[in-house]
């Protein structure tokens, strides 16, 4: 009798205890199953992993400062390049005019002298803005830019050699002196200077 007695008992506590475990267990589960995964595959890769260091990534406020400047004096450089353009090519003109006149006794060389020399004045304009622009560390030409800078090394001393061969003419001119050969040299210079300047303005504009 006690031995059924303590059964029933025992078999009461498990009926009674059996659902509490049942949810208890379901809660393990549940919770196991919603646990973060630390799989290391999914963290995000840092500049780091890419191979970059931060001093890499860092930006250079004066880099970009010189940068910034260059670009803007070298937009004003492009556009008084082609401003320079029109008097150069109006004076080129004028000196094959000048020395028609000239050819038939005419000493009047005035306009033209005072042309050429405008047009100096603009040319050293133009190039000093290209000379005083900031040229940060590192920056090298190369393209249509190096050409243009190539080009530079021609019509540069040109535009310094054919105002003083044409000051040497001028001077025969208004002296009645021979001029031999000096107008013929100095309408190849000219000619040499027209021609490399509108190469270098072009390959740089277009």
């Amino acid at each position: 009798m006690i031995r059924k007695t303590s059964l029933v008992v025992t078999l009461v506590v498990i009926l009674l205890a059996g659902p509490g475990l049942a949810v208890e267990k379901s809660k393990s589960s549940s919770n196991t199953s919603k646990a973060p995964k630390t799989d290391e595959s999914s963290s995000p890769m840092s500049v780091e992993d890419l191979g970059f260091s931060q001093d890499e990534i860092k930006s250079d406020p004066q880099y970009q400062k010189d940068l910034q400047a260059r670009s803007d004096m070298l937009k004003i450089h492009q556009t008084l390049g082609l401003v320079t353009a029109v008097p150069m090519t109006t004076e080129f003109v004028l000196g094959l005019v000048t020395a028609g006149d000239v050819a038939k006794g005419s000493t009047d060389t005035g306009i033209h002298t005072a042309l050429g020399l405008s047009t100096v004045a603009l040319y050293g304009t133009t190039a000093m803005f290209a000379i005083l622009a900031p040229k940060p560390k590192g920056l090298t030409p190369s393209g249509n830019t190096e050409v243009h800078e190539d080009l530079v090394w021609i019509h540069a001393p040109l535009m310094i050699v054919v105002p003083l061969v044409g000051d040497m003419l001028n001077d025969r001119i208004v002296n009645h002196q021979p001029l031999g050969d000096l107008g013929t040299v100095h309408g190849i210079l000219a000619t040499t200077l027209l021609v490399s300047y509108l190469a270098s303005l072009t390959v740089i504009t277009f």
